[in-house]
């Protein structure tokens, strides 16, 4: 399976990683709970990277446990926020749900429904990025952006979700 054809008209092949979509799927995965194709943006201006630094590497896992037991999750890292990379983007394997875990404050925030929503949503907003042409114009476009985004996947518009604040920094 190659990457879905949109991207492949914003992103050249050395812009783009592949994630193990087949072993996922094995693993439990449905098939609407990943992107189609096989292959992710390895950066999207301001909001996301696949450049990660540290030990922490791009599809990695991360146990989340308490000694008495009370707590054991795990959460597989998909990226990181691209100015600041203790922000990762982690994807709940029991839920399929992006969350956006702070190393920093120890603390998550919910970012997307699913894999396949998350991704959609940087492809939305690397045509944003592309399209731009300054100040003038922007805050409507960013609403027309929001607008798109909330048909993809509500649950992102949430109070205390991640993008509204990326929104936000646009207008």
């Amino acid at each position: 399976m190659a990457a879905d054809p949109r991207f492949r008209s914003l992103w050249n092949e050395d812009e783009l990683v592949p994630y193990p979509r087949e072993a996922w799927l094995e693993g439990g995965f449905t098939p609407d709970m990943l992107p189609a194709g096989d292959e992710i943006p390895l950066d999207v201006e301001v909001v996301y990277t696949a450049y990660l630094e540290g030990d922490i590497e791009l599809f990695d896992t991360i146990q989340l446990s308490t000694e008495d037991g009370s707590l054991d999750i795990r959460l597989i890292v998909v990226g990181a926020v691209a100015d600041n990379t203790d922000l990762l983007y982690v994807l709940d394997p029991r839920t399929g749900e992006i969350l956006q875990l702070d190393l920093d404050a120890q603390d998550v925030q919910g970012v997307n429904s699913t894999f396949r929503t998350f991704v959609e949503f940087l492809y939305q907003f690397a045509l944003f990025v592309e399209a731009d042409e300054g100040k003038a114009g922007r805050a409507e476009r960013a609403e027309t952006l929001r607008t798109v985004l909330e048909s993809i996947d509500p649950a992102a518009f949430a109070p205390d979700a991640w993008w509204p604040l990326v929104i936000s920094q646009l207008k």
